[in-house]
């Protein structure tokens, strides 16, 4: 785990180099100490924690193995690069989750999304087909830029 800063817990992977806003049982959690963490990410935002996207965890145990820190590949490559899409934000069928409906299809939106649902919208990001969503509404969006539609 990295910080406590503001009451926000924020835990960085070793792994991946990712980082979450830990939620959920994140009690007696340190900074500067090595977790193993389980639980689910979120899609949407906690605009008191904005550092990056909320991990609700539901077990945490210090970390005392060695871990392989292999680099995963490059996910933006994998996921095809960066694309533009143009459509309609909604609410998701689960809650928390925010979708683009587009001509090409539903994506799942990750990241900054500060516009109301019903905004047409065009959309920078990143197809992350390596990145599983609890949305269940088709592929994560990773955002990288939103602005209204015009």
């Amino acid at each position: 785990m990295t910080s406590t800063t503001g009451g926000c817990v924020v835990f960085k992977s070793d792994r991946d180099a990712r980082q979450w806003v830990l939620v959920g049982t994140v009690e007696g959690l340190l900074a500067g100490t090595a977790y193993v963490v389980e639980g689910v990410a979120m899609d949407a935002m906690d605009p008191r924690c904005p550092q990056a996207l909320p991990f609700h965890v539901t077990k945490a145990e210090p970390n005392e193995l060695v871990e392989d820190l292999t680099p995963l590949p490059s996910a933006t490559k994998a996921a095809g690069g960066v694309v533009r899409l143009t459509g309609l934000v909604t609410a998701g069928v689960e809650a928390g989750c925010r979708v683009l409906q587009t001509d090409e299809g539903t994506f799942v939106l990750s990241g900054a999304v500060t516009v109301a649902d019903g905004t047409r919208v065009v959309v920078s990001g990143v197809k992350r087909l390596d990145w599983a969503s609890t949305c269940q509404q088709g592929p994560v969006l990773e955002v990288l830029s939103m602005t209204p539609a015009g």
